[in-house]
């Protein structure tokens, strides 16, 4: 017993801290959420322009990344929801459109192995969305016990690309043990995904069609995407999700191939986003003790193909339409597509919806698609219905807040305080 009490007291090791950038405040650190392996979660929380998160009821936005295996602080720091925000040179800068001036924000890196959060045994890393919810659920009721204001107050969860697999099901675990007692309840009232993946069965099946659409591919190369389409198509109908998975991965190659490397995440350029600077101010030791509060051997990662690698099975398959419906009834959902994102592009997107078993699913389809106007300028388009709103904006990639920052805050304000879309 003592040598088991010892070694929980070993591995046991929260680090965390409050931190000051530039006159913007809060709280990081890590939190051990498997008290016997030592296995943790990274959080970054940063308080709202003027505010006070013990005290105030400000809503609190939580963020998470996509890959599945990509840090929170991508979009954070380079997506324009932080106070400051780092270029790729590794210049920090206050950052004009940052979300802090109504809301508090609070990043978490997750899954484990992703940004700063790590695994201190191979057996607590999961590869399947379910499996990885359940310790993010522990790892809340963890962080509420230690900032129990922080969830006094209405909660949005905000995320990007896969944390359109993993915030619905969060958000659906979440609202079930809210029903228990015994659990610190959780107001959570949205969730919003920016270019998000929900559901192989749909998403996959509309890159010819969209190149082809944007003059990018020609008659011949359509049919060899379309070929593989339908190949992954019968293999998701057969449950053979890896198979599909990596099919898919080549298609989307593929393209990138026809078009000269021309991005899928951003068919306007060739491309890619540039981590460098990121990458050597996370893994700065004055940054990890001073201002992120991490371990000082914790290593940060961008993105961990491993992590890509292992969800394989899980990326195909389509418990998120499953799920949506009954989120609908209880909460309001946000989707955000930049309309040069051929990734998660909007004909799959709205083939999703149209799938839905949502008892307003016609009423959607049916709503008017306005124009949605920002500082005086058309920006992008919105339709909305009941608890469901679809924005696509305009001149945007895959994370829409690098080349859109002042409409990504705008689109999470009108939705987050009903503020309406003109």
């Amino acid at each position: 017993m003592f040598l088991i009490l010892l070694l929980t007291t070993i591995v046991n090791g929260d680090s965390s801290g409050t931190f000051n950038i530039n006159g913007f405040t809060g709280n990081s650190g890590t939190i051990s959420v498997n008290v016997l392996t030592g296995s943790s979660i990274f959080y970054w929380q940063f308080t709202a322009l003027n505010g006070n998160i013990a005290s105030d009821t400000r809503p609190l936005v939580i963020w998470t990344g996509g890959g599945p295996g990509c840090s929170s602080s991508l979009g954070y720091l380079m997506g324009g929801i932080a106070p400051v925000q780092i270029n790729a040179t590794g210049n920090f800068n206050n950052n004009p459109a940052s979300w802090n001036t109504k809301v508090h924000l609070l990043a978490i890196d997750f899954p484990y192995d992703a940004g700063y959060s790590y695994s201190s045994q191979s057996s607590d890393i999961k590869n399947t969305t379910s499996d990885v919810v359940a310790y993010l659920y522990q790892f809340l009721q963890d962080l509420s016990n230690d900032y129990p204001t922080w969830f006094q107050r209405d909660i949005y969860w905000f995320g990007e690309d896969y944390s359109g697999h993993f915030i619905p099901a969060i958000a659906s675990l979440i609202l079930q043990n809210n029903q228990n007692p015994k659990n610190n309840f959780i107001p959570l009232k949205g969730i919003s995904i920016g270019g998000p993946w929900l559901d192989g069965l749909y998403q996959t099946q509309y890159y010819d069609i969209s190149a082809y659409n944007l003059g990018i591919i020609n008659g011949i190369q359509k049919s060899t995407l379309q070929q593989n389409e339908y190949s992954i198509l019968a293999m998701i109908e057969a449950g053979n999700y890896t198979d599909a998975f990596n099919l898919w991965r080549y298609t989307y190659g593929q393209f990138e191939f026809m078009t000269g490397n021309l991005s899928v995440f951003n068919v306007r350029t060739t491309n890619t986003l540039n981590i460098t600077g990121i990458t050597e101010y996370m893994n700065n030791a004055n940054v990890k003790s001073k201002v992120t509060n991490v371990p000082s051997g914790t290593k940060w990662t961008a993105c961990n193909q491993n992590i890509y690698d292992g969800f394989g099975n899980d990326y195909m398959q389509g418990f998120v339409t499953t799920m949506m419906p009954s989120l609908l009834s209880q909460i309001k959902v946000m989707l955000v597509h930049g309309i040069d994102d051929l990734y998660t592009n909007s004909l799959g997107i709205n083939q999703w919806i149209g799938a839905l078993n949502w008892k307003y699913t016609s009423n959607f389809l049916q709503s008017r698609r306005s124009v949605w106007n920002v500082q005086g300028n058309p920006t992008g388009y919105v339709q909305t219905y009941s608890n469901l709103t679809y924005v696509q904006i305009s001149a945007a990639s895959h994370s829409v807040g690098i080349e859109q920052p002042y409409a990504f805050r705008d689109s999470a304000f009108r939705f987050i305080f009903n503020q309406g879309w003109n």
